[in-house]
């Protein structure tokens, strides 16, 4: 009995110690908590004041450290004339997911090109209507939920602002997308930097620019 008890001590023991070395189960209970590095992986013609700009305000807004990569071409995979000529934003999503760097835990794409995805209709694979809008809609970012990677376009944000708008709504969109890479889905507060834009750039410009409590509170 003696010897069964030890060895039923030496496998809880084993099962304790794997436990806490797993990165998932640091996950779930809040060990882990070391910074993720964010590399910001500019593409095509997007000028380098914008990409520095997007790096300031991440790591100004979560204090994470980040990294300006080496600017790439707009992979052909991701273009598209379905309405206009444009990029899919989930395509470039996929080939960020499919190019990690070892220097960086999560990607930003930023580009200055429009970017698209298809809107569907809540809980279904039916295109919202109107179809014709719909099927290729123009967005500003968007961001895997709990993934390790996202994508912005400057393109539609410069439209008759001032550069001073101009940069505070591409930062904002910036952290707002990096924020649903942490795991944070958007957010019912006004205010809040998750709040849902619903199509309009206006719930951008007035948002704090900051995260509620709630949000704060998940990451």
């Amino acid at each position: 009995m003696k010897k069964i008890g030890t060895i039923l001590i030496v496998i809880i023991l084993a099962v304790i110690i794997f436990l806490f070395v797993s990165p998932e189960f640091q996950k779930i209970v809040g060990i882990n908590k070391t910074p993720p590095k964010i590399g910001v992986q500019p593409f095509g013609n997007i000028p380098a004041v914008e990409v520095d700009s997007v790096a300031n305000a991440i790591e100004k807004m979560f204090g994470f450290k980040t990294i300006i990569l080496e600017n790439k071409p707009l992979p052909d995979m991701a273009y598209t004339e379905i309405r206009y000529p444009r990029y899919r934003a989930d395509s470039l999503l996929k080939w960020l997911a499919f190019n990690p760097v070892d220097s960086a835990d999560v990607l930003i794409g930023l580009t200055n090109k429009d970017i698209s995805i298809t809107k569907y209709k809540k809980g279904s694979k039916e295109i919202k209507d109107p179809e014709w809008k719909y099927k290729d809609f123009g967005i500003y970012g968007l961001g895997a939920i709990n993934g390790n990677a996202c994508v912005v376009s400057s393109n539609r944000l410069h439209n008759n602002v001032s550069s001073a708008i101009f940069y505070k709504r591409l930062c904002r969109i910036s952290c707002h997308e990096i924020g649903h890479v942490l795991g944070l889905r958007h957010c019912p507060e006004k205010n809040c930097l998750m709040n849902d834009a619903n199509e309009s750039i206006h719930n951008i410009d007035i948002s704090t620019g900051n995260l509620c409590k709630k949000c704060w509170s998940k990451i």
